[in-house]
């Protein structure tokens, strides 16, 4: 069994649905799916959960490939809500919905080993290579950030993609501590920042893991996460995965045409 976790309102329901179509692809194993949710309307009228019925199909697409395979949704209440109310970072660049994985260590139904996807990622690979990958001696096994590991710290990770021992989580109150630094402090890169501050025991793993470039032939996990062009002019790029068309017209990607025409259909399907 493979344990992944994902979290976010409504509007990442397209994201998980495109990275777990990918994911069921590439790996015959039985997924056990948990999606983080909230209702936060009171912040923004548009921080509304992920559907029951969004829940209900995405179990039916993983059991076509596994009929173990299951997804759980779990809606965040008053904790998570006060937490964010107390928070420096509940209004930046990111949605509050990327804090709720900062909580997952308080829910007694996630595993001791799981997966943390950001929902703009693809696979291009077996999902098993990286959680067979033993971290019983550290919090978390991670990625070096494309950018970050440049213009911040040489050890700087991206917190997209999350090998967690979610036992030593527990033991080390990691998530505690980056609470407490997300509701003192003020940061760019908000629980990404205070994850690099607070985790101690980490592994570094390759890049493949959470590949933030162009694909390469060994890429398990490819994250669509914002770069930076130098050429012709500076500027950035953001597109993300269910872009299908920017996905042509910018990247000249045409590797998830498979994934993308079933996701056509889907949706098509769902507007009848």
């Amino acid at each position: 069994m493979i344990n992944i976790l994902f979290g976010g309102n409504y509007k990442v329901y397209d994201g998980i649905l495109l990275c777990l179509m990918s994911m069921t692809k590439y790996t015959n194993e039985e997924l056990n799916i948990f999606i983080l949710s909230a209702e936060l309307t009171e912040l923004n009228p548009d921080y509304r959960p992920i559907s029951e019925d969004n829940r209900k199909f995405l179990d039916c697409l993983v059991k076509q490939k596994n009929p173990n395979s299951q997804v759980k949704l779990i809606i965040l209440g008053d904790e998570f809500k006060d937490w964010i109310t107390k928070s420096q970072n509940k209004l930046s660049v990111y949605t509050p919905y990327t804090f709720l994985r900062l909580f997952a260590d308080k829910i007694e139904s996630i595993p001791d080993k799981i997966i943390y996807l950001d929902t703009d990622m693809m696979l291009n690979g077996d999902i098993k290579e990286l959680f067979d990958i033993d971290i019983s001696n550290y919090e978390l096994g991670v990625v070096k950030d494309r950018y970050g590991h440049i213009f911040i710290r040489p050890k700087y990770f991206n917190a997209g993609m999350l090998l967690m021992n979610m036992k030593m989580i527990k033991e080390t109150k990691l998530f505690d501590r980056v609470k407490e630094l997300c509701i003192n402090k003020k940061m760019g890169f908000p629980d990404q920042t205070a994850l690099n501050k607070c985790c101690k025991k980490k592994l570094f793993l390759p890049r493949r893991f959470n590949e933030q470039g162009n694909l390469c032939p060994d890429t398990i996990i490819q994250h669509f996460s914002k770069r930076i062009k130098w050429l012709p002019y500076f500027h950035t790029q953001n597109v993300k995965p269910w872009q299908i068309d920017k996905v042509h017209e910018v990247y000249k990607w045409h590797q998830y045409d498979d994934i993308y025409d079933q996701f056509i259909k889907i949706k098509n399907e769902k507007t009848k």
